[in-house]
């Protein structure tokens, strides 16, 4: 049985009510479009960057904390259930955790863009209150289903690199005020480190031996070669943060060779599983998923290069423009653009008795060619412009990414408008 017929024969009972699954994502496609007018806002601060408040700190953290947790609560809320076999009793927490974090979220990123402690520290204080709700969510589902043992296993490790995550954050802001950490700069990196490859990185990887067999039609990967390559991955982020954290360089360097060699057993599982696919023609957001992939050990490698000081004086922001928009940001755009029709023809085919829109119907496929060649365009810029330490080109960059984000947002206001002009009538009656 392929992944995608096991997922349709269990899910329709457990789907979360539309009107909360999607304001997840809507949520991380405005934050996706707000943290490049950020971007723009600070592109004079780019090149050296060190930390401190300002518009690109903001926007690191509305592409983080907006675009990358919000698909991560979304997904992760939507699809356990469906791979423990158990749904939620009630979706008050959900409900509950929607307004929280967003709300934590807003007032935390205003904070920063302003460089303002008291919005910042309230903003933070909120926010970890809502992912301590989303944590306990996680786990009780966990504990209380059979779930897939890959995606169970890369999501215990997520829960645990989330809850170090949101202490750091923490840590982070209080020390700006009163400068207590010994080395703020290799705290930041360990924040970053534990943010990309800890959380929402295994995130990524878990749920990929889900969602690509589903999109594919193609059988679940292994268990055993995914479990080994979590467990080279959690390797690698101990070491990793480890040696970050004490300025242990060697040990940093150890962390991304083991890093590597995760992301080399999760690559090759990919590519058998698109190997065996019963859906021979892909569309263009598997070539976005394809870049992604690429990414993912280029950025590791200059993660290395970075630990042995192979790196220029900017090196830390070329290892964070290749892992926060380059690896993860391009992963998560491919994956909603299938996602979020998957999901709206599934709540649509609950609500009528007739044929419900298809995916392909729900799929705009303009605005999105538009935002494939605007999203590359922005990250090629961004990298050039760090690189050349170039304002103008960060600014480029920004405006390109400007564009690409409103074509993904007009991508996904017409799918949410024919799964609302399939639901109204429905609703009705």
């Amino acid at each position: 049985m392929t992944m995608a017929a096991a997922f349709l024969g269990s899910a329709g009972g457990r789907l979360l009510p539309a009107s909360l699954t999607f304001r997840f994502f809507g949520a991380a496609v405005v934050c996706h479009l707000a943290a490049w007018i950020c971007l723009l806002l600070g592109a004079d601060d780019l090149a050296g960057f060190q930390g401190g408040g300002g518009w690109l700190l903001a926007a690191l953290h509305l592409l983080t904390l907006g675009v990358f947790v919000m698909t991560g609560m979304a997904a992760s809320l939507q699809l356990l259930p469906v791979a423990t076999l158990q749904g939620f009793a009630s979706v008050r927490p959900v409900r509950l955790l929607w307004w929280l974090y967003l709300g934590g979220m807003l007032l935390l990123t205003a904070g920063m863009g302003a460089a303002r402690h008291l919005p910042m520290a309230a903003g933070g204080a909120v926010t970890v209150a809502a992912l301590a709700i989303y944590l306990w969510l996680l786990i009780g589902n966990l504990r209380g289903g059979r779930a897939m043992p890959a995606v169970a296993a890369h999501a215990w490790a997520a829960i645990a690199a989330l809850a170090v995550l949101a202490l750091l954050g923490l840590v982070l802001i209080v020390n700006q005020e009163h400068g207590f950490l010994p080395d703020a700069g290799r705290a930041a990196a360990t924040h970053m480190l534990v943010a990309g490859y800890g959380f929402m990185g295994l995130f990524a990887l878990g749920f990929s031996y889900v969602l690509v067999p589903m999109f594919v039609l193609a059988p679940a990967p292994a268990v055993r070669p995914a479990l080994a390559s979590l467990a080279l991955a959690v390797l690698g982020l101990g070491l990793g943060a480890g040696g970050a954290w004490h300025g242990r360089d060697g040990l940093a360097a150890a962390g991304g060779v083991a890093g590597l060699l995760a992301a080399a057993l999760y690559l090759w599982l990919m590519r058998q599983t698109l190997r065996q696919r019963m859906r021979k023609r892909l569309g263009p957001e598997f070539t976005l998923l394809r870049i992604a992939w690429v990414l993912l050990p280029i950025s590791l490698l200059a993660a290395i290069a970075w630990a042995l000081d192979l790196m220029p004086e900017d090196g830390p922001v070329l290892v964070g423009l290749l892992l926060l928009p380059g690896w993860l940001l391009t992963f998560l755009l491919a994956i909603l653009q299938r996602i979020v029709p998957f999901l709206a023809s599934m709540h649509a085919a609950r609500a009528v008795k007739r044929a419900p829109p298809t995916v392909s119907a729900l799929t705009a496929r303009g605005p999105l060619a538009v935002h494939f060649y605007c999203h590359l365009a922005a990250l090629a810029l961004l990298l050039a412009g760090a690189l050349l330490a170039e304002t103008w080109l960060i600014r480029l960059a920004a405006l390109s990414g400007i564009a690409g984000a409103l074509a993904f947002a007009l991508f996904f206001v017409r799918a949410m408008l024919k799964l609302a002009a399939v639901l109204r009538p429905a609703i009705a009656t």
